[in-house]
């Protein structure tokens, strides 16, 4: 799981996401006054960021895998196994 941005335009400026977030995943610019999510693979689902957000613009997906979880050793499926034994 992690953090993503619902709606830029309704993020508000507050920097509360900036502040609470003990992985240092935002940060601030400056020139439009929003927050910006910097790191994303950093984000540890704490949540406190999209609690404490006043613009209600940042939600917690469950996506935080968007590859193999295995994908230097690929698992031996039924069959291969299967194959094996005989």
């Amino acid at each position: 799981m992690s953090v993503r941005r619902y709606d830029l335009d309704t993020c508000i400026g507050c920097r509360y996401c900036f502040i609470v977030c003990p992985m240092d995943v935002f940060r601030f610019d400056e020139e439009t006054n929003k927050s910006v999510i910097a790191y994303p693979d950093n984000c540890q689902s704490c949540g406190q960021c999209y609690l404490h957000c006043s613009g209600k613009s940042l939600h917690i997906v469950n996506d935080q895998f968007t590859y193999a979880m295995t994908s230097h050793r690929a698992p031996v499926t039924a069959y291969e196994h299967k194959k094996r034994l005989i």
